[in-house]
């Protein structure tokens, strides 16, 4: 009864939370009718600002799927408002972490013996919490040094609806923004969020990918520690690097930044474009720096596999960006399934450039009124759920590359394995 009664309050915070959002919205349209242009700005701002940080709340006190689409969502700052990337963005380091005992109960459940049984030192306070799940540093009674991965208890029981109310959500959004369909994005993570759920699974992405990138001398991957994995914790070796936002402990690692961003860049392409098997929740968070300017990649909860047909698309899409040519550009749209308004050659390098490209930090008012009328003008008709996944990789590359100061864009980077890809 209980738990019922906690659904229904559930879905109906979120219902509440949509119809605030539409009708808000809808009031602001008929108020601004009769504003000059800049008290009209104001009013549209001040809107924003209200409810990025509604969305913000939603997200922090509902957790579980609504963090991970407030995250996705808080890096397109091609698509929405700053307002929202903004507020969401704090969503990728600020996820409030459970309490000891919840983990506790959940690891001597899942292996059915006590923690101090399991584990010689396991530390109360967590390396990072994340939107499904967080993790412990601790030590193995041989002296190794691991992290724990634990699952929040609560998080598979209210997948399915979850997904049913963020689509609730999102179709008012829908109704608001049409220059991007984020029901594309709402779809991914339901078909997706289930595999993440099962860390044997996990597991079996992260030994995969480590065999897939052993040849190459600069990236590393944890090791699972066999016989310490269940379906709702994953013990991995311990890694200890510099985070990538850490600039100072970074630069100490690696301080050749051209050729960290290529390390990364050339991680993801292998990746991507020769094992079609790739890590599709990048963000800084899981890439560490390790002396001599390695890089180690973390969490493979959210792993893809791609279609030959769809990898060798996406090779040609790197080509055509590299190339700055459209036309090619527009046959690997048509080969990923990807379809947009207007397909000539330069209306279709401007809309890539929006999806691909993230806005310039420093970027002026005129600036984004030119990129939101490209993208106004030439909208996003049908993307498939690959390419989402795919864009933010390109995005977190594009990030880095900029941060890092490298010579070249990503796109350029990948060209050798693109390259290589077709040619198998």
């Amino acid at each position: 009864m209980f738990e019922t009664v906690r659904r229904l309050r559930r879905s109906a915070r979120v219902g509440r939370t949509a119809a605030r959002i539409y009708f808000g919205y809808k009031r602001t349209q008929r108020r601004v009718r009769n504003l000059p242009p800049e008290a009209a700005a104001a009013a549209w701002e001040a809107r924003h600002e209200e409810f990025a940080e509604t969305l913000y709340r939603l997200a922090t006190d509902l957790r579980g799927l609504y963090i991970k689409s407030g995250q996705f969502i808080g890096t397109r700052t091609d698509l929405l408002p700053e307002a929202y990337t903004r507020s969401l963005s704090r969503l990728q380091d600020a996820v409030p972490p459970h309490p000891f005992g919840v983990v506790r109960a959940t690891i001597e459940e899942q292996f059915g013996a006590a923690l101090e049984d399991l584990f010689a030192r396991f530390d109360a306070e967590p390396l990072a919490s994340a939107s499904l799940a967080q993790v412990h540093r601790a030590q193995l009674p041989d002296g190794r040094e691991v992290v724990v991965k634990v699952q929040y208890p609560e998080v598979a029981g209210l997948v399915r609806l979850d997904v049913r109310n963020m689509r609730t959500l999102v179709g008012i959004v829908a109704r608001l923004e049409r220059n991007f369909d984020f029901r594309t994005v709402v779809n991914e993570i339901a078909s997706q969020v289930p595999l993440e759920l099962d860390f044997e699974r996990e597991a079996e992405m992260t030994r995969r990918v480590r065999q897939n990138l052993a040849h190459l001398p600069g990236v590393v991957v944890p090791a699972v520690v066999d016989g310490y994995v269940r379906p709702k914790v994953l013990v991995t070796e311990y890694v200890d690097g510099a985070r990538l936002l850490d600039a100072e402990r970074r630069d100490a690692h690696a301080p050749d930044r051209a050729a960290l961003a290529q390390a990364i860049t050339s991680a993801y392409g292998h990746q991507i474009m020769v094992d079609g098997l790739f890590q599709a929740d990048p963000h800084p968070g899981n890439i560490l720096v390790l002396p001599g300017g390695r890089v180690a990649l973390l969490d493979f909860g959210l792993t893809k596999e791609l279609p030959d047909a769809a990898r060798r698309g996406f090779a040609r899409l790197v080509l055509g960006t590299a190339n700055r040519d459209g036309e090619t550009i527009i046959a690997a749209f048509r080969e990923l399934g990807v379809r947009v308004r207007n397909e000539d050659p330069e209306a279709v390098l401007a809309t890539l450039a929006i999806l691909f490209e993230p806005r310039p930090i420093d970027a002026g008012p005129r600036e984004l009124r030119v990129r939101n009328r490209a993208m106004r003008a030439n909208p996003v008709e049908q993307i498939p759920g690959d390419l989402v996944l795919l864009g933010r990789v390109i995005g977190l590359l594009r990030g880095v590359c900029a941060s890092l100061g490298a010579p070249l864009s990503p796109m350029q980077m990948l060209r050798p394995y693109a390259e290589q890809a077709l040619s198998r």
